[in-house]
């Protein structure tokens, strides 16, 4: 017997959060009614028009459970066999009412010789059989002369004397209760014996209805238990001889949907996934772009939604978002997903209860860091105790905006991230640390190289069989003196601040002080990311490098750069389309220039929307004229470009590298342009195709008396104070 069987998770009736009505248009009849009713009564009474045991196909786990718990269920239909299609229903009703006794005890039989020709079907027969014989479940049949039996009323008893009543035109069938498109038009008014005096009164009046069939009917309906001759039909299905045997076929039936469609995983997925299990189903992915980490993470937690745990998936962007439903539904397509967040009113979705409800039912919910950081969203996921959280992008979730969800206890955690740490963050890295662990389970770097298949004998480099190899280059370029001035007057602040506290780097807190120097060393930062002469390179750059087939991705820091960037260049280059790409367009338009640009040669200047979650596999070059020190923002961008494409055979990086004047030295100084500048052009060019670039890096570096290094100083991270 499961753990789910021996233990209700709630106490009774009462305490189920219950809507006054239902429909399948807006509901999950069977998640968001039947299943938790189910699960805390000990008694299901239904009187319905016809039946189909094809229910059990949804509800089968859920009406085992119930009766190995001891519940019993007692049914009475019709027994008339209803006619395929809506016309020949028609014709049905109207030959109800001129059919004998002799004629309706008959057709029962005809119902159960049908259903046997359908394997679905006969598995359901041997379950019902099985459960009859246990004595869990009684089959009564309602005929009436002259007319049709046709009441739909449904009735959960407790331990507490309390119930819940439910009428409405459903059916016992799987059309009736289905959430697919093709269901009836049903709907189910709910009555609780402990509302006001009017449903009250309401649900003990069908009760009393209820209790009057099952003791033999009304005046003009008689009510019997099944006989001898249907029966002996049911008594062929002999394929079960205890009710547990019933539930691998019955787990099928509810969970088959859920199973994800056949994709073969690469071995190093595997590995992957197979060290997120061994550190207990809880831990960072730190995989490359283009290694399939979604489907990775996918993959990691089919289990864990195959038994009905609620899968939540957080990601930061709405470009990711609607990635990762595309994915979802690829994927498992038949699994319900409730959208939160990109344009999604999730508080308006009628069956949003089902999503956080104990029912273990396979379900998912989509959710942006931005919504699920809302007060809202947090108080109603967390009524699940019991949830699997996957986070894309998951630094992001360690932002003072953004850390809120991570107070939940989940039951697995996966994060994702080419590089997960947030440098500079102390607080953001212990919330990160508690729901995923203090390491990333899973490195795979994008120099790393990759078994594909087990028995591979050689591995194969990121660089060159997932991404495109690519070329590095830079171009310097030097502040303007008013530039200047304020780089050193701010640096002059800064060494101030450090002087009145020497260790301050070395407590990653969030005091008064390093939040005066967080901000100081943004501010100067920005004068760097703004430089004007960058604007001069672009021009130099395209002017000197552009290819007349070329598809390239200007990156700049603001809708300011990005203006003057793109004025210049359709002024200097009319002949070449220079496009626009920034998150204040309309979704419309953002389609039209990843179109147009997949389509042709082109330039588009861009601005941060482009760091995480929208690929132009297409683009062949890219111009750095953002200055961030940030690995996770530069590996993005990095990683635009080097998608594979059709006809593509490598992409050039090209970078735009602030310094100062050629007679400042800045080894003393603390935090200088040129460490900070190169440090991030070292990285780019020891992966690239002409990783011998790195001589002129260094000769810059010695030119202004510094070490080339990476440091975690030059990683400051600001997007925490742009979020």
């Amino acid at each position: 017997m499961t753990e789910e069987v021996k233990t209700c998770q709630k106490s009774g009736l009462r305490d189920l959060d219950l809507l006054p009505e239902y429909n399948p248009d807006d509901n999950d009849i069977i998640a968001e009614l039947y299943a938790p009713c189910l699960r805390v009564s000990e008694r299901y009474d239904r009187a319905v028009g016809f039946f189909r045991a094809s229910i059990y196909r949804e509800l089968g786990v859920n009406l085992l459970d119930f009766a190995i718990r001891g519940g019993k269920t007692r049914l009475i239909c019709s027994p008339d066999l209803p006619e395929p299609d809506e016309n020949a229903a028609r014709e049905g009703y109207a030959l109800r009412g001129n059919r004998t006794f002799e004629e309706q005890e008959t057709s029962l039989v005809s119902v159960f010789e049908a259903m046997s020709s359908s394997p679905d079907e006969a598995e359901c027969l041997e379950m019902l059989r099985l459960l009859i014989e246990k004595g869990s479940f009684d089959l009564f049949i309602a005929t009436r002369p002259g007319g049709i039996f046709h009441r739909k009323i449904g009735l959960f008893a407790d331990s507490n004397g309390d119930m819940i009543v439910f009428s409405g035109s459903g059916n016992e069938t799987q059309k009736a209760v289905s959430t697919e498109d093709w269901v009836n038009d049903e709907e189910f008014d709910i009555y609780r014996s402990w509302g006001d005096d009017f449903e009250k009164k309401k649900a003990q009046r069908k009760a009393d209805y209820l209790d009057k069939l099952l003791k033999g009917g009304t005046k003009r309906t008689r009510v019997r238990p099944l006989n001898e001759v249907e029966r002996e039909v049911l008594n062929r299905f002999r394929k079960y001889s205890s009710l547990e045997d019933c539930r691998p076929e019955a787990e099928k039936r509810l969970k088959l949907s859920a199973e994800p469609v056949a994709i073969n995983l690469r071995f190093y997925q595997e590995e992957a996934i197979s060290a997120w299990e061994k550190a207990s189903c809880r831990g960072i992915l730190s995989m490359a772009t283009g290694t399939g980490k979604t489907i990775t993470a996918l993959f990691a937690i089919r289990q864990l939604l195959l038994e009905g745990y609620l899968i939540l998936i957080l990601v930061p962007t709405e470009a990711l978002f609607k990635q990762w439903k595309e994915n979802i539904v690829t994927l498992y397509p038949e699994i319900p997903i409730l959208l939160a967040g990109a344009g999604n009113d999730w508080k308006s979705n009628d069956s949003k209860r089902m999503y956080i409800s104990d029912v273990r039912l396979p379900r998912m919910i989509l959710a942006t860091m931005r919504t699920a950081s809302s007060e809202d969203f947090f108080d109603f996921v967390g009524q699940n105790k019991e949830i699997v959280l996957i986070a894309d992008e998951v630094h992001r979730l360690g932002s003072t905006m953004q850390r809120r969800i991570l107070q939940l206890k989940f039951k697995a955690a996966i994060g994702l991230s080419a590089t997960p740490e947030r440098l500079f963050d102390k607080e953001g890295n212990e919330a990160l640390a508690r729901a995923f662990g203090e390491k990333s389970v899973y490195d795979l770097p994008m120099n790393a190289k990759v078994k594909l298949k087990r028995d591979d004998e050689r591995d194969v480099p990121v660089i060159g069989y997932f991404l495109s190899p690519y070329y590095y280059d830079f171009e310097l370029v030097h502040l303007a003196p008013t530039e200047l001035e304020q780089w050193q007057d701010i640096t002059l602040k800064i060494k101030r601040e450090i002087a009145k506290n020497p260790k301050i780097m070395d407590n990653f807190d969030s005091s008064g002080d390093l939040n005066r120097l967080k901000f100081l060393l943004i501010e100067r930062a920005r004068i760097v990311k703004n430089a004007i002469g960058k604007v001069d390179v672009a021009e130099k750059i395209v002017s000197e490098r552009y290819p007349k087939d070329g598809r390239w991705i200007i990156y700049c820091e603001d809708e300011n750069q990005l203006n003057m960037v793109t004025a210049r260049l359709r002024a200097s280059h009319p002949n070449i389309p220079i496009l626009t790409y920034h998150s204040k367009m309309l979704d419309i338009d953002l389609l039209g220039v990843w179109s147009y640009f997949e389509s042709n040669p082109s330039i588009i200047v861009s601005i941060r929307c482009l760091d995480e979650g929208v690929d132009f596999p297409a683009a062949d070059g890219a111009v750095i004229l953002a200055s961030s020190k940030n690995p996770r923002e530069y590996i993005q961008r990095r990683g635009r470009v080097l998608r594979k494409a059709k006809g593509k055979k490598s992409a050039q990086i090209i970078d735009a590298i602030v310094v100062p004047p050629d007679d400042m030295n800045e080894k003393d100084l603390p935090f200088s342009i040129i460490r900070s500048e190169l440090a991030r052009a070292y990285v780019f060019a020891q992966d690239s195709f002409n990783p011998e670039v790195t001589h002129r890096l260094w000769r810059v570096c010695e030119s202004y008396g510094v070490t080339l290094q990476t440091d975690i100083l030059l990683s400051l991270q600001d997007e925490e104070w742009e979020e």
